[in-house]
């Protein structure tokens, strides 16, 4: 079974748990060779803040079900869940979801308001923007035109 077999398998397996849970798979990824293969997931729940203790739960489930699955002999492979972390770039819609009511930094493709670089409040996220607040006025930054974001820490 090539590598990229071994990620699709894990990521239908993973999605249906994650789901159960309220949680988002955010990133798979499955590295090695055919007798140590490493197999590395990224979750969170839409509004952020996924737990040591649910990380740790999950990941539980998630060895089991690879098990049952019989695909991956369990000495052949490790695996490791984990949230996407403070300093992780925020790109899609999804991921300034888990961000709300919390300072960004955003980094743009094309300026808005004469700048292409900008840190302010994330205050709402629609289909197609983010509505900031910069100081004491508020800025809408088309989704289109954000490179990535980051949480201020």
């Amino acid at each position: 079974m090539t590598l990229e077999q071994i990620q699709k398998e894990i990521e239908e397996i993973t999605a249906g748990i994650l789901e159960a849970r309220g949680v988002d798979l955010i990133e798979t990824r499955v590295t090695g060779h055919a007798n140590d293969v490493q197999i590395v997931i990224i979750a969170d729940k839409p509004l952020g803040g996924i737990t040591l203790d649910e990380c740790a739960i999950i990941n539980k489930v998630l060895r089991s079900a690879i098990d049952q699955e019989n695909f991956l002999p369990p000495e052949v492979f490790s695996l490791e869940l984990s949230s996407p972390g403070l300093d992780r770039p925020l790109v899609t819609r999804k991921d300034f979801m888990r961000c709300m009511d919390q300072e960004l930094r955003f980094w743009l493709g094309e300026p808005v308001d004469g700048k292409k670089e900008l840190q302010g409040r994330l205050k709402r996220v629609t289909e197609n923007s983010l509505i900031v607040e910069v100081k004491d006025s508020q800025m809408v930054l088309p989704l289109s035109l954000i490179i990535k974001g980051k949480l201020v820490i």
